[in-house]
């Protein structure tokens, strides 16, 4: 009987501080009990649509968490890794003690300021005069997560992923200067409501499947920099599902917090590190272009090489027992030069579409090295290791073709 009194004491703190931010003019969600000490989200309404503006709230009720007081406040008692949770969350966070038998709902911003360690964990001194009511509708209105303005972030990539049960957008974002966590949040709160009711398909037998509908699944990857986009570096990564979707259609779900309207955002533990990775291991332009350049050059003329042997295998003027002894020595340097591009540091940024296409011809050219090593002949047989080898050499001619014009562009 002590757990049901519990849960009913609870769900009449809930529905009390519901009915309350109503009546101030907000919108209020109750969180999943699976979220990590966030029991409800609070969104500003202005003039009666929805501003994406939220408070993240923490509702205790009953008699226990009253009791504690001091002169001026009910001293609420939390440990070190919910506060931790708390202070660090993407929302701000507010504490409301409910005396559920007077309708009163006393509240406390958690902050570094407010908070007060114990030793063993905090406190927080909720002061009595702090109620919830319309005096209380300034200080909160100013506790609110930023509205972003859309010149502050750039759509680098939009990608369809619909399959036939739900339709699916993926977004890379980058933000345009200097951004805090919460504004971050803000950024992905936005796209992903925009990003819903996009209508780009990527072919269409996508667009005859879902024409007109919102998406189902929205991802969203943020990066502080382009340069943290062209590497792969995200800050954070977020997930919205909606509510309606059937859970066989649904990815798997994300681990993180919860920023409102059910999108849940994972922060990258690993940003700053390949970040400081990145800046101590990118070559400088002339350094790059010195190293490559005569890699090019050489690679050309062992394509040419290696093109003609390989015409004249398939024309039957040479038997392969004789092709493998006349293009040993090219063979080998091309692994060797594909084993020095695969350990050289990081290109710099505006070198990393010449260095994509440097990657794929050296790669088409390994290739063809690769079907006449030992390990190859094993694999495949003559004609199919013939096949592929032109295959990858009609690939790497065409490849130059795009590096010639991106060298061009660089310098």
């Amino acid at each position: 009987m002590k757990a049901k009194d519990t849960e009913r004491t609870d769900r009449r703190g809930v529905a009390l501080v519901m009915g309350t931010f109503e009546s101030l003019g907000f919108a209020f969600r109750e969180q999943s009990e699976s979220d990590y000490g966030i029991d409800g989200h609070a969104e500003r309404i202005d003039a009666n649509r929805p501003t994406g503006q939220l408070l993240g709230i923490q509702i205790k009720t009953g008699p226990s968490y009253l009791s504690e007081r001091t002169q001026t406040g009910i001293v609420y008692r939390a440990d070190a890794d919910h506060v931790d949770y708390w202070v660090n969350h993407s929302l701000p966070v507010i504490i409301c003690l409910c005396d559920a038998d007077n309708q009163a709902i006393y509240w406390q911003a958690i902050t570094n300021e407010t908070a007060i360690t114990t030793g063993k964990g905090y406190k927080f001194e909720v002061p009595t005069s702090q109620v919830l009511c319309d005096s209380s509708v300034r200080p909160l209105v100013d506790l609110l997560t930023p509205l972003v303005s859309p010149d502050r972030y750039t759509i680098f990539k939009t990608e369809d992923a619909s399959h036939g049960l739900a339709k699916r957008y993926s977004f890379r974002v980058v933000v345009n200067g200097t951004a805090s966590k919460a504004e971050i949040a803000s950024i992905v709160r936005q796209v992903t409501a925009d990003g819903a009711k996009r209508r780009y398909h990527r072919n269409h037998l996508v667009e005859g499947r879902w024409g007109d509908a919102d998406a189902h699944v929205v991802w969203t990857f943020v990066y502080p920099t382009a340069e943290d986009e062209a590497r792969s570096n995200h800050i954070c990564r977020s997930l919205w599902i909606n509510d309606s979707l059937d859970e066989t259609a649904r990815p798997s779900p994300l681990t993180g917090e919860n920023i409102g309207s059910g999108i849940v955002v994972a922060w990258s533990d690993y940003y700053k590190f390949l970040a400081q990775h990145t800046s101590t291991n990118t070559l400088t332009k002339e350094d790059y272009l010195y190293a490559i350049i005569p890699w090019i050059n050489e690679l050309k003329q062992l394509l040419e090489a290696l093109g003609t042997d390989l015409l004249a295998l398939q024309a039957g003027h040479l038997i392969e027992e004789s092709f493998l002894k006349k293009t040993d020595t090219e063979r080998r340097r091309i692994n060797e030069i594909y084993t020095l591009l695969s350990e050289m540091p990081l290109p710099p940024f505006e070198c990393k579409s010449l260095d994509t296409c440097v990657e794929s011809f050296v790669a088409d050219m390994d290739n063809i090295a690769l079907y006449y090593s030992d390990k190859g002949r094993e694999t495949w047989t003559a004609p199919n290791r013939l096949q592929m080898a032109l295959q990858h050499r009609l690939s790497a001619i065409s490849l130059l073709g795009e590096l010639e014009y991106e060298l061009k562009r660089v310098n």
